[in-house]
């Protein structure tokens, strides 16, 4: 109404002049019925507060009473509205950015948690949230898009991955998803141009040119299927060979001249499966290369080689107990079985799982393909790429193998299939934790409690730490505290609550605690919960008790409110409360 009367004064506003624009607002809300409007507006949201805030419920004695309360709402509603206007100044936002990443990431986990307790719905509002509050962010889009793929809703995981390539045209993972989206819905063409934009302007990486190879067999183009996996072959043994280079530089085993020197004699590297032992064979006249999985290839091959071309061949052993005997090359001739027996008893190397924290030394292209594609819940495509590591040369069954396919099936409820492969694992790395963690998912799914504990408790026990460490504490913790063994509960939910703080690890160390008769300790961690999550019935439940032992009555009348309003699902703790209401004979407003 005065905006060109204040751009033409600027700040030069007497208070008359002030009093009149008043004047003339007021009378044009009421005329206009704006003002009734907005009043019936804000009249819900009155009434609520006075309801959840005030408990306020029953009519007044008399005319002082009534004056009082309206007075001390009039105080808070004020207050509120303050707060409201200071939130949306131009300095407040600008000091608020800084705290968005990190929000970003606890709603992130919250999320992942909404996911694994299959609460989908719980899940989107998170992942939705995050895309609300940072719309520019390529990363909460893949996340969303991923989270997509993993119930199955592929349109919307391929708008996800299609927004999250127009922030960034260059991305690769972007492209990567985006042509891995066309695949499964058929869009050849479209899946052509991503994965080859992808491999031009990242051409060192691996699972580019592997998932280009991929597409290839598809369209039954095998030419281009070979050179597209042998590219990507290429990449991953320079990528290993830079990497070990590196380690050893970084130890003090190997020195630049030794590096000049492999690198001026070696030509195109070949990599084992198996990080025991790996396998080269220097390139010849015509660029031929002898790439080995295991030590009875080697053997296999190493005769016809040796015919083809009297280069010899370039044995590395890595074995971890061998300490600084890594670092050493020999060139060794393989002419009879004999020496091959002696080989295929070497230790094998451990294996990680994916996702681990464990960086594995050597690998196949297909099993880092699959470390991308289990990342992104694009299981679908996962069991292609799965029987390519099965079947290539450089693969073949290993723990990680199987691992993958007792996480594939235990994403399907085949609990049966997801045990037997779990059980294959065990056989080939008995020391992975990975594989008790896992087993303990699967025993904690199919109800056997029993057999989870003494799982996750052997997950825990291990020095490297399994993938998920984060659901096996939460889980392992659960366990203990139906139990009842509330003081391992207490520790294990601390861990968890040190490593990656969420309203279910505060949660659980609230309960084991009030179990505990710790009463303070009880009500911190509740209120830390409730501050990352104040929708969960259950926290509200455990605050409810915990001012119900404590003798506040306000409060746990308020956190009871909460607790109806929110349907706690829990009728056993749904009882407690009503009984230890009887007991200190307060706590339910009834109304």
């Amino acid at each position: 109404m005065f905006g060109k009367q204040v751009a033409k004064r600027g700040c030069d506003v007497d208070s008359e002049t002030l009093e009149e624009q008043k004047c003339q607002l007021n009378y044009e809300l009421n005329c206009s019925g704006k003002y009734f409007a907005f009043k019936e507006q804000l009249k819900h949201a009155v009434v609520k507060i006075v309801r959840e805030k005030y408990l306020k419920t029953t009519s007044f004695e008399s005319q002082e009473e009534l004056q009082t309360f309206i007075s001390e709402l009039y105080v808070f509603l004020v207050d509120q509205m303050h707060v409201a206007l200071n939130q949306i100044m131009l300095d407040d936002v600008q000091g608020s950015v800084a705290t968005i990443p990190s929000s970003s990431e606890q709603l992130r986990l919250f999320a992942f948690e909404a996911e694994v307790s299959e609460n989908f719905d719980v899940a989107a509002v998170y992942y939705e949230e995050r895309l609300v509050r940072e719309p520019q962010n390529l990363e909460h889009w893949l996340d969303y898009g991923a989270f997509c793929l993993l119930i199955e809703d592929n349109i919307k995981a391929q708008e996800c991955f299609r927004k999250a390539l127009s922030l960034n045209e260059s991305h690769t993972h972007s492209l990567l998803l985006c042509g891995v989206l066309a695949v499964l819905m058929e869009n050849y063409e479209q899946a052509e141009i991503f994965f080859e934009d992808a491999t031009c302007l990242d051409p060192t990486n691996v699972v580019a040119w592997t998932l280009l190879g991929l597409y290839y067999e598809i369209q039954h183009n095998d030419i281009r299927m070979e050179m597209a996996f042998h590219e990507a072959s290429k990449q991953l043994q320079a990528q290993m060979f830079q990497a070990q280079v590196t380690k050893q530089k970084s130890t003090g085993t190997i020195e630049d001249t030794d590096e000049r020197k492999a690198e001026a004699n070696l030509g195109t590297w070949g990599a084992t499966k198996d990080a025991s032992v790996t396998v080269f064979k220097m390139e010849g006249p015509q660029g031929s290369v002898a790439v080995f999985s295991t030590v009875d290839e080697v053997l296999e091959d190493s005769p016809k080689l040796q015919s083809e071309s009297q280069e010899p061949l370039l044995l590395q052993y890595q074995d971890p107990s061998i300490g600084p005997k890594l670092s050493s090359m020999v060139f060794k001739e393989l002419s009879s079985k004999k020496e091959a027996s002696k080989c295929q008893e070497l230790p094998p190397f451990l294996h990680p799982t994916p996702h681990s924290v464990v960086t594995p030394t050597a690998t196949s292209i297909f099993m880092e393909t699959i470390r991308f594609l289990m990342k992104v819940n694009a299981v679908q495509y996962v069991d292609r790429v799965l029987a390519h590591e099965l079947l290539c040369p450089h693969g073949g069954p290993s723990c990680e193998y199987f691992l993958v396919l007792a996480q594939t099936h235990l994403l399907k409820k085949d609990f049966a299939k997801a045990e037997e492969y779990l059980q294959q694992a065990a056989q080939m790395d008995y020391l992975n934790p990975n594989v008790w963690g896992l087993k303990g998912h699967l025993c904690f799914l199919s109800g056997n409690h029993t057999e989870a504990k003494a799982c996750y408790e052997r997950t825990v026990s291990f020095v490297v730490d399994a993938s998920e460490m984060h659901f096996i504490f939460l889980r392992l913790g659960l366990i203990y505290l139906e139990e009842k063994e509330y003081e391992k509960a207490k520790k294990t939910y601390l861990q968890a609550c040190k490593r990656s703080p969420s309203c279910l690890t505060w949660l659980g160390l609230g309960i084991a605690c009030y179990r505990l008769d710790e009463l303070t300790e009880a009500e911190d961690a509740l209120s830390e919960a409730n501050a990352l999550n104040n929708y969960n019935a259950e926290v509200w439940a455990y605050l409810a008790l915990v001012c119900l032992k404590a003798g506040r009555q306000l409060e746990a009348e308020q956190a009871y409110k909460y607790t109806v309003k929110l349907k706690l699902k829990d009728e056993a703790l749904l009882a407690e409360i009503h009984m230890v209401q009887e007991m200190v004979g307060f706590g339910d407003p009834s109304f």
